[in-house]
């Protein structure tokens, strides 16, 4: 019988952890696997975000840290469960969470969060056991007013706030796009789900966990989970683990919750190339539709006007209200519209509405598009030549 009967095993389609992998992706620096998929997102992002984010996480790794401040809701979450769950979470639990995964000394997360020890205290204790860990976090060596201390400090000081603004964050993020990413995305996951649940019918557990590369090892005989670490886990004392497909889990992650009675709940988010037969990109979101011509001309023209060329350049960078651009530009509001009319006729335009107000963005997909359309209708053998030109003669 496969050791499906035994461990609780359960494959579902989520974006409760890619959310937080996302953003930490988007955060970073490094070159990643979804790197085309990164600059698409920047691109897309309000003006604000990147600031207001940093006060959140200030550091990329904080991202799957805040992951597990929702470990109290269990299973396959959408964006608006995440969302709800974040509103409700105890400020104790979050800080609790977020702690914890700071600070693998429980005896510090205890002091801390009964207030015995201040967070200066620990963070320039030298001797500390968790020194080396708390490097990656930006938190050693300890600066008082570094943005990694202050944001652990408002964490600490100011939780509800702190909270409010991670929920901010999240809903701009899925706002300016992810979501669209993610819908688009989530058949080839749903697809590789049930290739997954296919699969652990089919071998038991320990054999698929191999397969996936997981980070644990499952022992059927013995009915165990062993981590690299050398934890055991028992199978009695498993009360959920959950498979999830994920596209962003490049560092291949993954979380085990402890509950009140002691038994515990384990997510495994598998990066889906590593499961090979239902491969996705982040770069398979909404984008060009299929079969638009890009007018090489028309892009052309308009963007030979230094003004345009100039929104463009801005637009290209952040999402942007023709009011901004008229600041920013030093031009008239009327001039703006009239140059923001032709890129949209050039379909160089994208518009969204946020918070009441249009913004405006560059078609990234228009000038991806636009090399194979201008070769097209240069090297083209047929149709008509558009000789015009833009000058006049003069009379002799």
């Amino acid at each position: 019988m496969p050791a499906t009967a035994r461990f609780p095993l359960e494959v579902v389609v989520t974006p409760r952890f890619d959310l937080f992998y996302a953003l930490h992706a988007l955060a970073g620096e490094a070159a990643t696997p979804v790197d085309s998929w990164k600059a698409r997102a920047a691109a897309r992002l309000p003006r604000d975000f990147h600031q207001l984010a940093r006060r959140i996480a200030p550091v990329p790794i904080f991202w799957p840290l805040l992951a597990d401040s929702l470990q109290g809701a269990p299973g396959a979450l959408s964006f608006d469960q995440i969302l709800s769950t974040l509103r409700s979470v105890p400020v104790n639990d979050l800080r609790a969470s977020v702690l914890g995964g700071i600070f693998h000394h429980r005896p510090t997360v205890e002091a801390l969060l009964s207030r015995k020890k201040s967070l200066a205290e620990v963070l320039s204790d030298g001797n500390h056991p968790d020194r080396e860990l708390l490097s990656h976090f930006g938190l050693r060596p300890y600066v008082a007013d570094s943005p990694a201390t202050a944001a652990l400090a408002a964490l600490m000081s100011a939780t509800a706030a702190y909270r409010d603004d991670l929920i901010l964050v999240l809903q701009k993020f899925v706002q300016s796009g992810f979501g669209s990413d993610w819908s688009a995305m989530e058949p080839s996951l749903q697809a590789e789900a049930a290739r997954l649940k296919r699969r652990s019918k089919e071998i038991s557990v320990a054999e698929l966990a191999r397969d996936l590369r997981l980070p644990v090892t499952f022992d059927d005989s013995s009915e165990s989970m062993s981590t690299r670490s050398g934890t055991v886990v028992k199978r009695g004392q498993i009360q959920d683990c959950y498979l999830i497909p994920s596209v962003f889990n490049t560092k291949r992650w993954w979380a085990k919750y402890s509950r009140g009675d002691g038994r515990v709940t384990l997510y495994f988010p598998v990066l889906i190339e590593a499961s090979a037969k239902a491969p996705v990109s982040p770069d398979a979101g909404p984008s060009r539709a299929s079969g638009t011509k890009v007018n090489a001309e028309a892009v052309f023209r308009a963007l030979g006007d230094t003004t345009r060329y100039a929104i463009a350049s801005i637009l290209a960078r952040n999402p942007t209200s023709s009011a901004e651009l008229s600041r920013s530009l030093q031009v008239s509001k009327p001039t703006i519209t009239h140059h923001v009319q032709a890129l949209r006729a050039a379909g160089l335009i994208r518009e969204t509405t946020e918070g009441g107000s249009s913004r405006l963005s560059l078609n990234r997909e228009t000038l991806a598009g636009l090399s194979a359309a201008a070769i097209e209708d240069l090297f083209s053998s047929t149709g008509k030549l558009p000789l015009s030109t833009t000058r006049q003669r003069r009379p002799v």
